[in-house]
């Protein structure tokens, strides 16, 4: 098994400068980095996590915290392939990935308090960002963390380093590409308008809407937290908007639930057109297939590992990184949910 030594040997450095480069040390350049970190893949080197931990008071562990929720975060795709993104960054850096959720905010908290102070994890991710947050409001207060948010930063912290699509245009541009297909009376379906990606589509929805001269309207559900519920609200929410021919969807989790209640009331799938978000299997797995705005999670959680990390400048620049944002672009795929 490889060591240290073995490393700097192959990099034509000492062992304390391949230590520092492991530990991405500003006293190190980042052309040296780049030496050390392939000699490191070369050897196929792994380095002593509990040992370094010891020694520097600091885990080498990237924590990503997911909203607090009932329902599982880990059955959307959304969330599995974020972190898929962020560990292929961190891996490379020899950093390792803790996953920090709970279904209620408080005990979210409390497994973050452990992290930091028992696992001594000063660097986490957001995977999610919603307002008055009491979870981001507690690690802001902790001293020497620092921390990335996969999306809007709420108002008051444009301190705060984030990675996001633009949610408000990728809303009007469902909305629009809808209406060139030939709907009309299109509504809105949201489970949490606190979550800020949510309401940033359903900004862009209302704004495509009223260009157009027509008036949105909305449902919001539980996403089949509470099926009863939905249903009648949802039923209900027909009865009074008859007019409706069309929905954008949150995300496609979301719309496959709207698919399988359309069906609970007797209603033909195909005669409503529908666009989710997220291009996940939901969306393929879908009857009719639905068409769906692709967000590139995998990129979301790859920048936002690189900004967590701090790489060295050539990193970033290698990465088209020039600030403390990074804002990924969107495209529509279309399927049969679309096409009347």
């Amino acid at each position: 098994m490889a060591t240290i030594k073995d490393v700097a040997r192959l990099a034509g450095v000492s062992p304390s400068t391949a230590s520092r480069a492991l530990h991405n040390s500003s006293l190190i350049s980042a052309a040296t980095k780049e030496k050390i970190w392939a000699a490191m893949k070369e050897l196929d080197y792994s380095p002593n996590f509990a040992a370094q931990n010891l020694a520097n008071r600091e885990a080498n562990i990237v924590g990503v915290i997911f909203p607090p929720r009932e329902i599982s975060v880990g059955n959307d795709p959304f969330f599995v392939q974020v972190i898929q993104g962020i560990e292929a960054f961190c891996s490379a850096r020899s950093y390792l990935v803790s996953v920090a959720t709970a279904p209620t905010v408080d005990e979210l908290i409390h497994n973050i308090e452990i992290m930091i102070k028992q696992g001594s994890i000063t660097k986490f991710i957001f995977a999610y960002s919603k307002a008055d947050d009491p979870v981001r409001d507690y690690v802001s207060a902790q001293p020497g963390v620092r921390y990335v948010v996969i999306g809007t930063p709420p108002q008051g912290h444009d301190h705060v380093m984030y990675v996001n699509n633009d949610n408000i245009t990728a809303g009007s541009d469902a909305t629009a590409f809808l209406m060139r297909k030939g709907y009309r009376h299109l509504a809105y379906v949201s489970t949490n308008l606190q979550e800020f990606v949510q309401n940033d589509r359903y900004l862009g929805y209302q704004r495509t809407m009223r260009a157009a001269g027509c008036e949105p309207v909305a449902v919001q559900l539980s996403n089949g937290a509470d099926r009863f519920h939905d249903q009648t609200t949802f039923a209900h929410f027909l009865n009074r908007n008859p007019q409706v021919d069309a929905f954008v969807v949150c995300d496609d989790i979301t719309g496959l639930h709207v698919q399988n209640m359309l069906k609970s009331l007797r209603r033909d799938t195909r005669e409503y057109g529908m666009i989710g978000f997220n291009n996940s299997v939901f969306a393929e797995t879908a009857n009719p297939t639905m068409t769906s705005v692709e967000i590139f999670p995998r990129f979301l959680g790859n920048e936002a590992a690189v900004l967590v990390m701090d790489s060295p400048e050539k990193e970033k620049q290698k990465l088209g990184l020039n600030s403390s944002m990074v804002v990924v672009p969107h495209k529509i795929v279309e399927r049969n949910s679309s096409r009347g």
